[in-house]
């Protein structure tokens, strides 16, 4: 398998790289933070095994936080805009505060919205479970071109996916301010990780500075230790 194409599936990570890059994180190898033999997944993510670290990435890459703003984002792009201000008018206010974020960002992260979010933290649960030996680099790698053909499908650039991945990443923070909607407005409006994207756009190890967003998708064999999970 070409290195190049290694480095980019591994790449759809690469704004959790720039995240954790001052605690060692790499963009290319197959272990997140390659200086490491053991990395806790158990405390933030509930993952300690392989089937619980399975299970979490089949269910989010698909399940994930984007879908309570994927409808939102699908409609803003088909709809005219007289109907789309009508179902706005007909929603409660917190799905007023949603919608109107989905419209503000649309330009920046299209109708994938934030599944960035979700795709990137699953890329850095596969590299971290590597390092945990719950399951092997080519399991991780034929995920990875699985998640690289959704990626692909939804965002136009690098640019566009990391743009998704922000806006997730805000979306994420305001979670625990939905009942205050002032304060949620606030949060969704500030976009307090803008300097990750700066970090991923200068620095010359990240994927959009070494290599182009479309390539051609290799259709990898499922392995065979992965064929119980119904799941492509």
């Amino acid at each position: 398998m070409d290195q190049n194409y290694i480095d980019w599936l591994y790449g759809l990570s690469a704004p959790m790289v720039a995240l954790n890059k001052e605690h060692g994180a790499s963009y290319t190898s197959p272990f997140f933070f390659p200086d490491r033999d053991f990395v806790n997944m158990n405390d933030d993510w509930g993952i300690d095994s392989r089937e619980s670290l399975l299970e979490m990435v089949f269910n989010m890459v698909d399940n994930g936080h984007a879908t309570a703003l994927t409808p939102y984002y699908f409609m803003y792009d088909r709809l005219p805009e007289y109907k789309w201000l009508e179902y706005c008018q007909s929603q409660t206010d917190y799905q007023k505060v949603l919608l109107k974020m989905a419209e503000q960002t649309f330009s920046e992260c299209g109708v994938g919205g934030i599944r960035a979010w979700d795709y990137a933290r699953m890329g850095y649960i596969l590299r971290n479970g590597t390092t945990n030996k719950y399951i092997t680099e080519q399991e991780a790698l034929w995920i990875f071109s699985r998640i690289a053909s959704r990626s692909q499908y939804y965002y136009k650039s690098w640019k566009h996916y990391f743009s998704g991945w922000l806006v997730g990443y805000q979306y994420w923070k305001s979670l625990s301010n939905d009942k205050n909607l002032d304060i949620l407005r606030c949060e969704l409006s500030r976009m307090s990780k803008i300097n990750i994207i700066s970090m991923l756009n200068s620095d010359e190890d990240s994927p959009c500075n070494r290599l182009p967003w479309f390539i051609d998708i290799e259709e990898l064999e499922k392995p065979e230790s992965l064929m119980e999970y119904d799941w492509s």
